[in-house]
């Protein structure tokens, strides 16, 4: 998981229309900024200026390579692998950004019999290796759809669930930082008083008192 900072500088970047596009295209493969500029159809100089916010963000990078007509020239690719994902709504907020660079250590085993698939297409001399990938692209992107419906549907229950739950603050007729306690520890779980203060910008003593008032209520 990426911390706060990580991702406001990864939702600056993606904040751009320009820069998801440049980004979309070395997605594909790296490229010039010249390539990036002709194929975008974004001039040349506005070009240089998001690839030079993207390269500070860490999200791009570049290599020099000599050319046959003239001085050497920088071409652009991509350095990270980021997962984002925003969600809110009347009675819910969440953000998250995760690297997949990486496996992590424990896999499904769908994803264990894709790997090792592809890992046979590899060594593979066939000619219809590229329909092959492509049918496994098609597998993987049907899964992510799927898992996307199911995340929609979960997102629908639980701000339903929140719903309900600040129906019950005001029928308990809970004070301003009462409630905004009892949203935190219903969204971060955490019953961390120095966590909840900085997060709130109320001061410990306060946050503490109510805690354990709130515990004497709950029982």
């Amino acid at each position: 998981m990426a911390d706060q900072k990580e991702i406001d500088l990864m939702l600056s970047v993606v904040g751009n229309q320009v820069r998801r596009k440049i980004i979309r295209r070395l997605s594909q493969e790296p490229s010039y900024p010249l390539e990036l500029s002709k194929e975008l159809g974004i001039g040349q100089q506005l070009t240089a200026a998001h690839l030079e916010i993207m390269e500070k963000s860490g999200v791009i990078g570049n290599q020099s390579e000599t050319s046959p007509h003239g001085p050497s020239r920088k071409r652009y690719f991509l350095k990270k692998s980021v997962y984002i994902s925003i969600e809110f709504g009347p009675h819910l907020y969440s953000e998250h950004a995760s690297s997949f660079e990486a496996l992590p250590q424990t896999i499904s085993e769908d994803a264990h019999l894709f790997i090792g698939r592809i890992g046979r297409l590899q060594e593979s001399t066939d000619d219809a290796k590229m329909t092959s990938f492509s049918d496994i692209l098609q597998e993987i992107d049907a899964k992510l759809n799927g898992f996307e419906q199911e995340k929609a549907v979960l997102l629908h229950i639980r701000n339903l669930a929140m719903k309900n739950a600040c129906e019950a603050m005001d029928v308990a007729d809970k004070t301003h930082d009462e409630r905004r306690i009892l949203h935190y520890l219903l969204d971060e779980r955490s019953e961390n008083v120095e966590e909840i203060a900085a997060s709130l910008n109320m001061r410990e003593p306060a946050v503490r008192s109510i805690l354990q008032s709130l515990k004497k209520e709950l029982g």
